[in-house]
């Protein structure tokens, strides 16, 4: 039986439209879904809520998301991250797939790619 664990997923970004989307798309899929739209609340959520897949933008209102990995290095090791960028630079991608994100996704995308990302991160928790 699955954990309900293994269903949080916490979304860290700071689009109210964009959050509301993908939380509709991955209710749909059975998915519970935390949005913090700053890297503080996304932090006390990381403590509280403990999910399993972090989406993480990596511009936030006070702060990048690359820091937060950094700074948060020891509570996310048993966590999958799934980078999200509206730059798919080649640098920021090295950087956070150093840093430990599983996956990346480059705004805009689709519901499909999305359930794909999530799906694939489940069966590594």
């Amino acid at each position: 039986m699955e954990s309900s664990q293994n269903k949080r997923v916490l979304l860290v970004d700071d689009e109210e439209d964009f959050c509301e989307i993908v939380m509709r798309i991955l209710h749909k899929s059975g998915y519970e879904v935390v949005c913090a739209p700053t890297l503080e609340i996304a932090t006390r959520e990381l403590q509280n809520y403990d999910p399993a897949i972090i989406l993480l933008d990596q511009n936030l209102p006070d702060g990048l998301g690359l820091s937060f990995m950094e700074k948060n290095r020891g509570m996310l090791t048993d966590k999958q991250i799934i980078f999200i960028t509206g730059n798919s630079s080649r640098t920021i991608i090295d950087k956070a797939i150093s840093l430990g994100a599983f996956h990346f996704l480059t705004k805009p995308f689709t519901a499909d790619a999305l359930n794909r990302a999530i799906s694939q991160a489940e069966k590594y928790n």
